[in-house]
């Protein structure tokens, strides 16, 4: 069950960071960080990851800051949640 939870979280994870955040504000930083942890324990291969951060970065970049902030900590507020 929790794993599916994971599973499914991550996969929102990703296509809501498809359309998230901008520049790359600390929050947005920080949120990466935790994707990228729960990725690598979910096991996704490193090249995978690779490319998903460049794709969240390149998002980032399409919003303003204040978009990309507020994107980034209800991102993270939900990683937190899957972590547990």
């Amino acid at each position: 069950m929790n794993k599916i939870l994971l599973t499914s979280g991550a996969a929102f994870i990703f296509a809501f960071t498809l359309s998230a955040c901008s520049q790359v504000p600390k929050e947005c930083t920080e949120s990466w960080e935790k994707m990228e942890k729960l990725s690598k324990k979910m096991g996704m291969p490193d090249d995978q990851i690779k490319i998903h951060k460049k794709e969240f970065e390149d998002n980032i970049k399409g919003l303003s800051k204040e978009e990309a902030i507020k994107a980034c900590t209800m991102q993270s507020a939900f990683l937190n949640m899957a972590e547990r």
